[in-house]
């Protein structure tokens, strides 16, 4: 029996048995869109440019309460006549990768998609990616949503998204798929709005620490101890690696029971630990908001307060 097959035996097994099964998801698009970079930054919060796929790289993961299998389809036109449509009639998520600096081959990326969209289970998520958005010569979302045609598909029929992003920076990547985590899981108990802010630290461009904070009585602080430690550490990392991007954000796992996210603007790298089932778009929001608040002192020379901050402007998200 193939792995394919294995696979599939082994989740349709646990959905008898009561038990969540994984989620198969088919990465998909033309070569060179950035498919095999994209899931690196999420799965593993690798910063670099792959190499092209000439196959099938086959990741198994956990993103918030899920659990993933990931097929990364190579987008070379052999591949996709030969494997895609053995993997794609298989898979109840796909995703759709266009690069949107390429755009001389939406033509071809459309042709593509909907040849493959005649292989999907009707009731698997579409979820699109309009890769390489930081670039200056990036389409709109509009113009890439046109040149796809999706006004021909209907959210009666199946659900479906799309995001800019890039898969260099992060920037879009955890809000694309907290949309996809939201859709497929249909569970009421899990995070969709509010988060839990155990602990944050904030560095300058330069990665020199400017504050930090941990939230929580001191019976919470003391479990969370070796987590806040981390995070730091990682924190600080994460700006010196991304020194030469204005904006980035990476999400890591600390210890199994936390989420670290980690964003950048043009004057600040600031990591938010999370618990690990929160849904990272929302820290994206809460992020932004802190740079805003506290630009003006930065600048002035005034001493920043996260602590003060964070309390003040999202009590409902930082622990108490």
């Amino acid at each position: 029996m193939s792995f394919l097959r294995r696979l599939i035996s082994a989740d349709r097994k646990k959905a008898q048995e009561g038990e969540q099964a994984k989620q198969h998801v088919a990465i998909i698009g033309l070569d060179a869109a950035g498919k095999t970079t994209i899931m690196k930054r999420i799965l593993r919060s690798e910063y670099t440019l792959s190499k092209p796929t000439f196959g099938v790289n086959i990741e198994v993961y956990r993103y918030r309460t899920l659990e993933f299998v990931v097929w990364d389809l190579g987008g070379h036109a052999p591949i996709r006549k030969t494997l895609w449509k053995k993997f794609v009639t298989k898979a109840s998520v796909i995703v759709f990768v266009v690069d949107a600096a390429d755009q001389k081959r939406f033509h071809l990326a459309k042709e593509v998609f909907y040849e493959s969209l005649a292989n999907t289970d009707p009731n698997a998520p579409i979820l699109f990616l309009a890769n390489k958005s930081d670039k200056e010569e990036a389409a709109s979302t509009l113009e890439v949503m046109e040149a796809l045609e999706l006004h021909k598909m209907t959210r009666g029929e199946r659900p479906f998204n799309l995001f800019r992003c890039s898969a260099l920076t992060g920037e879009g990547l955890f809000t694309a798929w907290d949309w996809l985590v939201d859709v497929v899981s249909k569970d009421s108990s899990i995070p969709t709005w509010h988060v839990k802010i155990y602990a944050a630290a904030i560095f300058d461009a330069n990665a020199k620490e400017l504050d930090h904070a941990i939230f929580g009585n001191p019976t919470q602080q003391a479990k969370i101890a070796n987590a806040y430690r981390e995070s730091i550490k990682e924190t600080e990392r994460f700006a010196k690696q991304m020194r030469d991007y204005n904006e980035a954000v990476t999400v890591l796992e600390i210890m199994n029971d936390f989420q670290l996210v980690i964003t950048k603007n043009k004057l600040f790298v600031m990591g938010i630990l999370i618990d690990v089932n929160d849904p990272v778009s929302r820290v994206l929001t809460i992020s932004s908001r802190i740079f805003e608040s506290i630009e003006m002192d930065y600048l002035k020379g005034h001493q920043i307060s996260l602590e003060k901050v964070i309390s003040n402007y999202f009590p409902l998200d930082a622990i108490s």
